[in-house]
């Protein structure tokens, strides 16, 4: 049975029977009798081996098979055989195939094959010149792969948009992209073959000579380097001679653009050795196209004309008419140089009856193209007229209804306007009310302000005047350290007056730069314990290493107020602070041990003149200041308590650059 599959799918392999025809039959019945997993992997095999030769038999094959048997796996396998096999010939039909295939790949994960298929559908639409798809198409890939933490597939969508800057001449663009997906390749070890199809594309792409050459240096150095692990083939489907098939048939081109008969020669023969030693048929063209310009180049020109014909008939039978025309004009020029002046005169002839030809049929293919667009906008012309007249139908419908819902409406106006003037009575009164409660506020504030204001400047003018008179060093010294203590208790009243007016009136300054995070809050730690009361002690969380891009002053001013109103609640226990570093921010906190805040403050802790009871010392600006500072850096504040057993804060800043 083994031995009757196998001779089979050499026959089928060179021979495609049309459906009924006994091969197909016989084909069948084998496969009937095989396991299902066997038979599946079987036709999987016969799908990827004629993929490009059996009008996607075996890919249909497998996929009736796998639905039949409901293997998921099978299935996907062979929406993937038909997208590749309708990649080339129809790309409306494998935009279908990958459509369908997407989410089957996604559940298993295979994302290979799915970003594969998502690339060839780029290069399509490149090919086809939709300019305005291609590049937010190849974002949604490039924002899936990310989105599946896939780099390769990010990759690949890179390369399917550099092959799209290359088709529209933006060279440089193109370039910029292959090298910044080489590097990626080489940092993550990329398999050889994937560096090498790249560079391939950079070869053959039309560059200044300077990068051309480097480009073919390192796919020479690509290939030597499989040379050395010892390695024939760089994947399942290109073989190391294939490689160096490349580079010496690039070679060989370079040569005879640059003239240089000697090295066009030997690589030539390195190129046709290699295409002779592993019967690549496919290739056979490419090497006799290099041969005429060889030819040409050392004066063989029959030579050339010979294999010519040859050429233009294979460049017809593939639909490259462009190409044929080419190579009509060089037979014609080399016949002219051979002396053969008739044949030149027809072959020139040949090339203006056959370029009227590609220019006629392109005239008429774009008449074709604007008399289909035409018929479409013709169509959707009476469809916006069928919708017209459905509107019209619509709006009989409802002027037959209308007056029932304008008595409706009426009512409900009626009854809006009753809530709004209740709604609006409400809003007065709880304006007066904050009105009110706004100038107690005032007053509050500016009795303790006087109050605030006095207490420090009473005693420096008071000490400042027995200052004079006292004789003894030691009181002296006590007396002026009295009057300095209250200046700079003077000077940060009056200071945080002033920030929470800038703070208010949007005139506050921030000054940016790249500060040592971890530095900073040891700065903060050293300066904030000399303050701390015996009984308490303070804690700094060992910091994360982060160069943070902030105002340090103002971070350090958040930090000192939130520090400096811990110390004032807490009597006894410990105070820690410290950050924690997130994906996009970074997260400070003062956590103390104090008396805590009531539950009903919790809300209007960082309002203006809000303290926790009239004995606390100070005007309950700071956390209104470190409120204002925060938002104004893009950041929240929060606090969290329990009455008795203290109180945590909690800053979030954004990271920036």
């Amino acid at each position: 049975m083994k031995h009757l599959f196998w001779l089979l799918l050499l026959l089928m392999q060179t021979f495609v029977p049309a459906k009924g025809d006994t091969g197909t039959d016989s084909l069948h019945a084998v496969l009937s009798n095989l396991p299902p997993e066997e038979r599946l992997a079987k036709l999987n095999e016969l799908a990827n081996r004629n993929f490009n030769q059996d009008q996607g038999m075996y890919a249909r094959w497998l996929y009736k098979e796998a639905v039949v048997l409901q293997d998921e796996e099978y299935r996907a396998t062979a929406l993937y055989q038909l997208a590749r096999y309708y990649y080339a010939k129809n790309p409306d039909s494998m935009r279908y195939y990958i459509t369908e295939a997407e989410p089957l790949f996604l559940s298993q994960k295979r994302y290979e094959d799915l970003f594969r298929m998502k690339a060839w559908n780029l290069y399509s639409l490149s090919a086809e010149g939709n300019q305005e798809v291609v590049l937010p198409i190849a974002r949604e890939l490039i924002d899936l792969a990310r989105e599946l933490n896939y780099p390769e597939g990010e990759e690949m969508a890179n390369q399917a948009l550099a092959n799209f800057y290359m088709r529209h001449e933006l060279k440089q663009e193109a370039m910029t992209l292959y090298v910044e997906v080489l590097s990626a390749m080489e940092r993550r070890n990329a398999p050889i073959v994937k560096r090498f199809n790249i560079l391939r594309q950079l070869v053959n792409a039309s560059l200044p000579e300077e990068d051309h050459d480097r480009f073919l240096e390192q796919m020479k150095a690509c290939l030597q380097e499989c040379e050395a692990k010892g390695m024939t083939e760089l994947d399942a489907e290109v073989s190391l001679d294939y490689g160096w098939y490349v580079y010496y048939r690039t070679l060989a081109s370079d040569a005879n653009q640059a003239r240089d008969k000697e090295s066009a020669r030997k690589n030539l023969e390195k190129a046709e050795a290699l295409v002779n030693k592993n019967n690549w048929t496919r290739e056979k063209s490419t090497i006799d196209n290099i041969k005429v310009y060889y030819y040409e180049l050392v004066g063989q020109y029959n030579e050339a004309i010979a294999l010519t014909d040859s050429l233009i008939e294979h460049f017809k039978s593939v639909n490259k008419q462009t190409v044929a025309l080419q190579m009509l004009k060089l037979k014609g020029e080399m016949c002219y140089k051979a002396g053969l002046g008739m044949d030149a005169a027809e072959m020139y002839q040949q090339y203006i009856d056959l370029n009227d030809s590609i220019t006629s049929r392109k005239y008429y293919s774009d008449l074709a193209n604007w008399r289909t667009q035409h018929d479409v906008d013709k169509l959707e012309l009476e469809n916006k007229q069928m919708e017209l007249e459905t509107s019209k139908i619509h709006t009989q419908l409802l002027l037959m209804g209308g007056g029932l819902i304008l008595l409706v409406l009426v009512c409900l106006l009626l009854g809006f306007i009753s809530y709004s003037r209740h709604k609006y009575g409400q809003q007065l009164k709880l304006a007066k009310e904050k009105a009110e409660e706004a100038d107690r506020l005032k007053s509050t504030f500016l009795a303790n302000m006087n109050h605030e204001i006095r207490t420090p400047l009473n005693a420096i003018v008071g000490f400042s005047q027995i200052l004079v008179d006292e004789d003894d060093r030691s009181v002296r010294e006590e007396y002026l350290n009295i009057i300095q203590n209250n200046n700079n208790l003077l000077q940060r009243l009056i200071s945080d007056v002033l920030d929470l007016s800038k703070i208010e009136s949007n005139s506050m300054s921030f000054t940016y730069q790249d500060v040592n995070l971890p530095e900073l809050m040891r700065d903060i730690y050293k300066a904030t314990l000399l303050r701390v009361p015996e009984g308490v002690s303070l804690e700094l969380k060992t910091c994360e290493s982060l160069t943070f891009f902030t105002d340090s002053n103002r971070l350090t001013q958040i930090i000192t107020n939130l520090l400096n109103n811990a110390i004032k609640h807490t009597e006894k226990g410990v105070i820690r602070f410290g950050y924690e570093v997130m994906d996009a921010e970074v997260q400070f906190f003062v956590e103390d041990t104090g008396k805590g805040i009531p539950a009903d403050k919790l809300e209007t802790i960082f309002s203006r003149f809000v303290q926790l009871n009239d004995w606390n010392k100070g005007v309950g600006l700071g956390l209104a200041i470190c409120k204002g500072l925060i938002t104004k850096m893009g950041g929240t504040i929060e606090v969290a308590s329990e009455l008795g057993k203290g109180s945590v804060f909690r800053v979030v800043l954004p990271i920036k650059d």
